[in-house]
């Protein structure tokens, strides 16, 4: 539960205070890809050649980005560039799964450059199908408004059946324009993509559970077989909890009463809350930086009360990984304090962690079940089978706003679709050889039969 793993630091206190950090960046990165390209031209084998040069053109483009990004964001993000979680996880089971794949196609008898551009259609096109069905699906957007909110992807909302759907489209296209040529099986690759499917799920997820999102119901609280999750404060969790009405939004409640001028009355504080300092009347004055006071807005031509920029900053204006709440407050006998405690949620069930082993036992059933397939194409079939069963009864547990009714049913759509797909190609003939093999044998025999005597007539 961590949704910012790190930040990358914009600003190097070390460097001499007229040298910006853009400008060393960007010097360092060409100076760095000069002196590689310098070394690749004196060296005489072909692939080392190659490799430092591609070396050469990506230091060269590291150093430009990354000047470009520190000089415009440096003043926006005084604490460096966040690196979230979610994001990580993604990134992650980007590379693992195309590299897992590539090993798997190798032993197949398919280029590992297939399997990278398959990768690259299936992200690309499952991006869009999730983004669009969130939109549409979850936020009843019209096709105007998803055109504006479609980029926000760091505010949330990747449906992965979505994901799915836009990923077989991605497929059609690149096989129509691309892999077609090269007379690749489908169902061969679907095989050969299945077991990586299940660890892209797994790592996926994970990363789910560092964001707070796709969080369950509320754990039983005696019951010895739960280990429920509390989120932060900056959870999605926190939010879905404070909206239903299950809990506060930080540990206590605000009085009916409140003042017009400076400060927002605590009414009722819960156990954790009392225990750091804060007592029921106590009246808060500072939220992490922000003042609660009255504020004048000229453009609205209102006044903003004080309790109401308390909700602004403790609810919607939120930085996103923060999980301290620093409080200053000032106590019934006059005196005022500084509180600082990590709030958290209710206990949850982590329905990501549930994810995370159902698809990691998986990904080892499909592992073992790769080499007794009768037929191409039943590895993904089980894959199918496997989590369809899975996500069914896991969005029962769920509770986080999505579209239920849309993936509850693709669920068992996606079971039903994967026992067909099985059964019929369990009952087709037994290939003996693929298009694949039959072209690369067909190209090996051909040089063979040109030497052999009786093609030389």
């Amino acid at each position: 539960m961590r949704q910012v793993l790190f930040h990358i630091p914009l600003k190097a206190d070390w460097l001499p205070a007229n040298l910006p950090l853009s400008l060393f960046l960007l010097v360092a990165g060409l100076a760095l890809a000069g002196l590689v390209s310098m070394t690749g031209r004196r060296i005489q084998q072909p692939i080392l050649k190659e490799i430092l040069r591609g070396a050469a053109f990506w230091l060269a483009g590291f150093g430009v980005l990354s000047a470009v990004v520190v000089h415009f964001a440096a003043a926006k993000l005084p604490q460096g560039l966040p690196i979230y979680g979610f994001g990580m996880m993604l990134f992650l089971a980007f590379l693992i799964c195309t590299w897992m794949a590539g090993r798997r196609a190798e032993g197949e008898g398919v280029a590992r450059e297939h399997i990278q551009d398959v990768a690259i259609w299936l992200f690309i096109g499952g991006l869009i199908g999730a983004r669009i069905t969130f939109l549409s699906a979850e936020k009843h957007m019209g096709f105007a408004e998803m055109l504006s909110e479609f980029y926000k992807i760091w505010d949330g909302g990747i449906v992965l059946y979505g994901s799915v759907i836009g990923g077989l489209i991605g497929y059609v296209f690149a096989y129509v324009f691309i892999f077609r040529k090269y007379n690749l099986s489908t169902l061969k690759l679907a095989d050969i993509l299945a077991p990586s499917i299940a660890v892209g799920l797994c790592l996926g997820r994970f990363g789910c559970f560092l964001n707070g999102c796709c969080y369950g119901q509320v754990a039983c609280p005696t019951c010895p077989v739960v280990y429920a999750a509390h989120f932060p404060l900056s959870a999605p969790a926190r939010e879905g909890m404070v909206e239903q009405g299950y809990q506060t939004a930080a540990g206590f409640t605000l009085a009916r009463n409140q003042p017009k001028d400076v400060g927002a009355r605590v009414g009722k504080v819960d156990a954790d809350a009392y225990q750091v300092g804060l007592r029921d009347g106590d009246l808060i004055l500072r939220v992490n930086d922000c003042d609660i006071e009255s504020r004048d807005i000229e453009e609205a031509g209102k006044v903003i009360p004080p309790v109401e920029m308390l909700t602004r900053c403790l609810v919607y204006s939120w930085p996103r990984g923060e999980t301290q709440l620093r409080m200053k407050v000032r106590h019934a006998d006059g005196t005022e304090a500084e509180i600082t405690y990590a709030p958290r949620t209710l206990g949850l069930h982590p329905t990501q962690l549930y994810e995370v082993v159902s698809m990691a036992l998986l990904f080892l059933v499909l592992t073992a079940y790769y080499p007794l397939r009768r037929r191409q194409g039943q590895v993904m079939a089980v894959l199918m089978v496997g989590y369809g069963i899975h996500r069914y009864l896991n969005e029962l547990l769920r509770d986080d706003p999505r579209p239920q009714g849309f993936e509850s049913y693709t669920s068992i759509v996606l079971v039903v679709a994967g026992i067909a797909m099985w059964v019929y190609l369990q009952t087709r003939p037994a290939p003996t050889e693929t298009a694949g093999e039959v072209s690369r044998e067909s190209k090996e025999i051909a040089p063979a039969r040109e030497h052999s005597p009786s093609a030389r007539g």
